[in-house]
């Protein structure tokens, strides 16, 4: 487990400095390596394997995302492992966010520092694959967006939306990231959305059902989700207080957040579209996948604030904050269940030439983890 808050306090430590390209450039690979080469960490990669070594089993998936499937099948076919396959994607997703976040005048090891723990572990140690690639595509969307490329925005978008279709979202996106969002209108949509957000009953009747009405394929996407209770929850987490309690920080910051840099408006706006989402993704499990998309946003917004700061006792107690907010969450993570302890990596496994067949790497993490509380099929 000490792994995972050896690289928070690891990008923590290097944000401090000013470093030389090439440093900067091997830290960076040094994280994307742990993050990127997980072997029997996560849960998912069992079907993703099978799925490329068999394709009629994602005959499904390509029904309406079948970009993956028409890339998996391609490499499968010309006969690249899947490791290969599996890690090669993830490593050019790192980059695709790195060279993203380089673009703003961002701190990069603050700004991973704040992102890993957030949703990085998730998206690259458990990883929902298809959402992956599909948020890997986004990056590039949004540089071109941010560029007034728009056209090749929305061939991005669609192409995303190819690889998971939560990236539909991101349509939706392109019409308010440009907004003055006025303070007072954020405040009040604010106390509706996260009301209502807890009013599941109605959600299921008004909104999430009538979505599974819109087609049988999206239906077959979505039915399991919403009838499943391991997807729904109505409790109200103290994460839905700290998400407030952010918002309400950003809001009463904003002329310093959004001074300087016409990118920092629409950095604020997502920013500000991700908090007020925020707790669908909590009493709906899967709808976490649409705020994905902006969640770099909201870390941006944090990383613009804390460096925006001119007084220090401000700048200090929200950076406390932060990081203890940050390495609570990553504990609370890594000991909800077995798909993150015990660590291993694929290129010791190389190192070693040892390569377990897929059933011990599928049930090696459920029997050595010492967090059990979901184990897998």
């Amino acid at each position: 487990m000490l792994i995972y808050f050896a690289v928070i306090l690891f990008c923590l430590f290097l944000s401090i400095f000013k470093l030389p390209k090439s440093i900067e450039n091997f830290a960076l690979l040094i994280i994307a390596i742990f993050l990127c080469c997980g072997y029997m960490t996560g849960s998912d990669w069992y079907n993703y394997e099978q799925y490329y070594t068999n394709p009629d089993y994602s005959k499904q998936l390509a029904k309406l995302e079948f970009g993956y499937v028409w890339v998996q099948t391609f490499f499968s076919k010309i006969g690249v492992d899947f490791w290969l396959f599996h890690i090669a994607a993830k490593l050019l997703v790192f980059y695709a966010l790195v060279s993203f976040i380089r673009s703003f005048n961002v701190n990069i090891f603050l700004f991973l520092a704040f992102f890993i723990p957030e949703v990085g572990f998730y998206l690259f140690i458990d990883c929902p694959f298809r959402n992956l690639i599909a948020l890997g595509f986004s990056f590039i969307a949004f540089k071109n967006l941010f560029e007034n490329k728009t056209t090749n925005f929305f061939i991005f978008a669609l192409i995303a939306m190819c690889f998971h279709l939560s990236a539909v979202i991101m349509i939706v996106f392109y019409f308010v990231y440009k907004k003055n969002i006025k303070t007072l209108t954020v405040l009040i949509i604010s106390f509706i959305l996260y009301v209502l957000a807890f009013n599941v009953d109605f959600l299921m009747t008004n909104i999430y059902i009538p979505l599974t009405e819109i087609s049988s394929l999206i239906s077959e996407r979505l039915k399991n989700y919403f009838l499943d209770p391991r997807y729904i929850s109505e409790k109200i987490s103290l994460g839905i207080f700290i998400r407030l309690f952010v918002l309400l920080v950003l809001l009463l910051f904003k002329e310093t957040i959004i001074s300087g840099d016409k990118k920092r408006q629409y950095v604020y706006n997502l920013s500000v579209i991700f908090l007020l989402i925020y707790p669908f993704g909590v009493t709906i499990k899967i709808f976490n996948r649409l705020s994905l998309f902006i969640v770099p946003f909201y870390i941006m917004c944090i990383s613009y604030l804390l460096s925006s700061f001119t007084v220090k006792v401000n700048k200090y107690l929200l950076y406390t904050f932060f990081i203890l907010l940050y390495l609570k969450q990553t504990y609370s993570l890594v000991t909800y269940d077995y798909k993150y302890v015990p660590y291993t990596n694929y290129i010791n496994y190389v190192v070693k030439n040892e390569y377990p067949d897929i059933e011990y790497r599928h049930q090696y993490n459920p029997k050595h983890s010492s967090y059990k509380k979901h184990i897998s099929n």
